[in-house]
């Protein structure tokens, strides 16, 4: 587990003065006490309030705004894929322990379960794991995964019957495309509940049979670091579109949700960016761009 005490020292190796420190919603608590580590050690702090999604969003123009010689960002190791940035970037997980007493495992009704989580709670993977294992069941630790990537689930499929996620909310666990059962463990109420994925896939679907019947689609491109190479993939939708007769757009943003997009005279959204924004709050069908192929197919 890495200790705030050391960032100081991990910042020292960059020989930065200035630094901009990015942190996500959940440590914004732990804002002045991160501030205070850093600046203790003659380093100055600025903090970028925004939120932070993920290890994909790198506040790079921030940071040269103001003049800052590193990036420290909280809570995210490094992303899974290289992110070009001529500024350094130190990625500083940020692990948290927390109690699981009371939680009932025994809830679970298959026998071999996979364990999956986010970055902050890995090092509760062997607890988790030895709780299963009282309740008379197999676990098998997959790992951390994001919302955009569940590789470390995918890879433990064909060996289990089901999913625990340990963390919180759906935004992480939703990302995993498998047909076994996904159950979450709530480290906030200790509860352990299963998630139904058929309502997501419904709403998936409804609202590409929505955008059918749609004759302009704006296409989002999000301009943060980590998904600079959607312009691309949006120039193609965009081609694809025009030649099945709809009219099409190219919209760019940093944060992509539903206000920003109220007032535009088109039909239906396409996503390019994290595959997670669709089950936000849109007043129009938003579909992501693996699935545009589907808006044309015979079946649904």
């Amino acid at each position: 587990m890495q200790n705030i005490v050391d960032l100081p020292e991990e910042i020292a190796k960059t020989n930065a003065k200035r630094v901009l420190i990015q942190l996500p919603e959940g440590l914004k608590r732990n804002s002045t006490e991160i501030i205070a580590a850093i600046e203790k050690s003659g380093v100055e702090v600025v903090y970028s309030i925004d939120a932070t999604y993920g290890a994909c969003d790198i506040r790079l123009e921030e940071a040269r705004i103001m003049k800052c010689d590193a990036i420290v960002h909280v809570g995210h190791n490094k992303f899974y894929r290289d992110i070009k940035s001529e500024i350094p970037v130190i990625y500083w997980p940020w692990e948290l322990e927390s109690d699981i007493t009371g939680a009932e495992f025994s809830g679970i009704k298959e026998n071999v379960i996979g364990i999956i989580t986010s970055i902050q709670h890995k090092n509760m993977m062997e607890k988790v794991k030895s709780r299963i294992e009282e309740s008379g069941k197999t676990a098998i630790i997959g790992g951390q995964i994001l919302g955009c990537w569940s590789g470390n689930a995918a890879k433990i499929e064909r060996q289990v019957d089901a999913f625990l996620f340990v963390g919180s909310g759906k935004f992480h666990p939703l990302g995993i495309k498998s047909d076994k059962p996904l159950y979450t463990l709530d480290l906030e109420t200790r509860k352990i509940e299963i998630l139904d994925t058929k309502i997501f896939e419904k709403r998936r679907y409804a609202s590409i049979f929505r955008a059918r019947d749609a004759k302009s689609f704006a296409i989002l491109v999000s301009t943060k670091e980590g998904q600079s190479e959607l312009l691309r993939k949006a120039k193609r939708i965009k081609d694809y579109l025009q030649k099945n007769g709809k009219g099409a757009c190219i919209l760019v943003m940093d944060e992509i949700n539903g206000e920003k997009l109220l007032g535009l005279q088109v039909d239906a959204y396409i996503n390019t960016a994290c595959p997670r924004i669709t089950d936000g709050d849109f007043s129009k069908p938003m579909i992501n761009a693996t699935d545009v192929e589907l808006l044309f197919s015979e079946v649904l």
